[in-house]
């Protein structure tokens, strides 16, 4: 396959679980094939301790938000199809490039690395709500 920013050749490449991904060794971009997000997601193996205790930069990924979205639509590298750019989750301000055919994703430098922090992050806050709502309960009924 070719990469959809530069064209040159992706190379593949283990990832998190040996999850087999396709890199551009050119710009950094990444391709995951259908279900290789969902599979990243679910692993934890890179530490993101330190990214989760720096505050989010809101106000650079809205900037960069807006310079993606202003961008040519690329075409998918799998099956040539224009894939559409959507916000990853509605709340992660990362933009990811998304083929509604053959469902692949494509992931620009340093995306997956962002993404990444912000499944930890959710894992995070989930966790404390969980915690506050039970405990919540708890006294309730005491």
């Amino acid at each position: 396959m070719d990469c959809p920013k530069d064209g040159a050749k992706l190379q593949t490449k283990a990832y998190e679980s040996d999850i087999e991904v396709d890199q551009c060794a050119e710009c950094g971009g990444m391709w995951l094939d259908e279900g290789e997000l969902e599979k990243i997601q679910k692993s934890t193996e890179h530490d993101y301790g330190d990214e989760l205790r720096e505050m989010p930069p809101f106000a650079t990924r809205a900037y960069e938000m807006a310079r993606q979205q202003a961008a040519a639509d690329l075409c998918c590298p799998k099956c040539g199809q224009e894939m559409t750019k959507k916000e990853y989750a509605y709340a992660s301000q990362i933009i990811v490039d998304t083929c509604l055919s053959c469902r692949g994703v494509w992931l620009d430098r340093g995306e997956i690395e962002a993404l990444e922090v912000f499944f930890e992050r959710s894992k995070s806050n989930a966790a404390e709500i969980r915690k506050g709502f039970f405990g919540s309960l708890l006294g309730f009924f005491r």
